[in-house]
């Protein structure tokens, strides 16, 4: 896709430019708290009691910003060598999956999240259906194993209600 070769391009020029840099790959971002990211909206929009359609055909690695900052800080402090690292959290899960889990995180109604495919939900860019990273080689290279997303997940939401309440 456009979206991937775009970002294949920078990889590469960076690596180029900067022979002994580290690229870091990451997906999904998230804070979990008052943004505008994909895990917040969903809070908001379970602890309102909205129902929402999300796309269950989309597959990827959501990814705390806390454990990505942690992992950049491994790269900063340790001995962690390699050009290229994925830094996501540990499992594949589609939106879908990921918005349920929100809702029920906050005690909200799961069921408030109704599957779509993605040819409902048009996007300036088109996603890949998949886009899960694995940590098998970042681990090799010395990078702390990730923890689960749901974990992750789970954190990101008691953290962001405990800064609220």
């Amino acid at each position: 896709s456009v979206y991937g070769r775009s970002k294949l391009d920078g990889e590469q020029a960076v690596l180029a430019a900067l022979p002994t840099a580290t690229v870091v790959r990451t997906a999904w971002l998230y804070t979990g708290g008052a943004g505008q990211d994909f895990v917040a909206v969903m809070a908001r929009k379970a602890a309102g009691g909205e129902s929402v359609e999300v796309v269950d055909d989309q597959i990827g690695s959501p990814t705390y910003v806390a454990d990505l900052t942690d992992v950049l800080l491994q790269l900063v402090d340790g001995d962690v060598g390699a050009p290229l690292l994925h830094a996501a959290d540990a499992g594949a899960v589609s939106r879908f999956t990921q918005a349920q889990a929100v809702y029920a995180a906050v005690g909200a109604d799961p069921d408030l999240v109704r599957p779509v495919g993605t040819d409902r939900m048009p996007r300036p860019a088109r996603r890949p259906a998949y886009s899960a990273l694995g940590s098998r080689d970042s681990v090799a290279a010395g990078l702390v194993p990730p923890r689960p997303w749901s974990d992750a997940l789970a954190d990101a939401v008691a953290r962001a209600a405990n800064r609220i309440g």
